[in-house]
């Protein structure tokens, strides 16, 4: 019962993983239905405005930057902002394309983190030792000379292992809920990570063509491009925890369980087993901070 329990745990955080690190690895560009059209449509309906934001920052840029340096340098800095603004209508004329090449950079670099190693989860040697020493029932030969005593030896050790038998079977559920509870928090995460590039790539011609003024406004056409960057990186950094976790808890902690009592051995057991989705979907849950730690 309790091995069954363990099983249907790690097949369904298996299953559940394998669609995760799919979504993972799935191109906002590739995103089913109707998701990527509705995104492409958004995007035409404002695109149109771009040009005349980047005029007017321009404008002010050349108001700003001419009038505040010394004469000597004027005409410089005014050749210096036409420069800027021809390549900045340059690159919004293919705002688009050039978008979608930063989707297929990031797109190749979580394809090869997704090609290596193994996500999947199994019961370990020490917890199918655990199982089968907890299923071992107590055997108190009766004698009668000492019926009484054996009679409560046989109580005691038979009361030890019904309670050793229902800690395991709640740990065990315990461990089949946190599994699937960190299932949900990393599918949630996975589609996320799909949806929030193409939420913000709407707003891509508005942002960049702030990148033709100055000061504030060219940092505001920096920081989305990082942002925009990172969202279709965070793929990548999920498929690297996943499988990170995986490998590290397979062998990070370890308890030497000669030295514990049973009841020691069931609860230990159970810890080192919840540890690894619980970790696994903290640090998937907390990809856009470690993110934009260098982006």
């Amino acid at each position: 019962m309790i091995e069954n329990v363990y099983e249907v745990a790690y097949g369904i955080w298996n299953t559940l993983i394998s669609i995760a690190m799919t979504l993972f690895t799935t191109s906002p560009t590739n995103a089913s239905g109707s998701v990527y059209v509705t995104t492409r449509t958004l995007y035409n309906s404002i695109s149109n405005i771009a040009i005349p934001i980047a005029i007017v920052f321009f404008l002010i840029a050349i108001c700003k930057d001419v009038t505040s340096c010394p004469p000597d340098q004027q005409v410089k800095r005014f050749f210096g902002d036409v420069l800027k603004f021809g390549i900045m209508v340059g690159i919004l004329a293919n705002l688009w394309d050039i978008m979608g090449y930063i989707m297929q950079i990031a797109d190749g670099i979580t394809n090869k983190f997704g090609s290596a190693s193994s996500y999947t989860l199994s019961m370990s040697d020490d917890l199918k030792n655990v199982i089968a020493e907890a299923d071992v029932k107590p055997s108190v030969e009766v004698h009668m000379v000492s019926l009484w005593a054996d009679l409560l030896q046989l109580l005691s050790e038979w009361t030890d292992f019904l309670m050793t038998k229902f800690l395991f079977f709640l740990t065990s559920i315990v461990t089949l809920i946190i599994i699937v509870a960190s299932c949900i928090s990393i599918l949630s995460s996975a589609f996320q990570r799909i949806i929030k590039p193409l939420a913000i790539l709407p707003f891509s011609s508005i942002a960049v063509a702030m990148g033709s003024g100055s000061g504030e406004a060219t940092r505001v056409t920096t920081h989305y491009l990082k942002s925009f960057f990172g969202f279709c990186l965070s793929g990548a950094f999920m498929v690297i925890c996943v499988k990170l976790g995986v490998a590290l808890m397979s062998g990070l902690i370890v308890f030497d369980y000669n030295s514990l009592t049973l009841h020691e051995k069931v609860l230990y057991i159970s810890i080192q087993n919840a540890i690894t989705p619980i970790m696994i979907a903290g640090l998937i849950k907390g990809t856009d901070g470690v993110l934009q730690k260098f982006f």
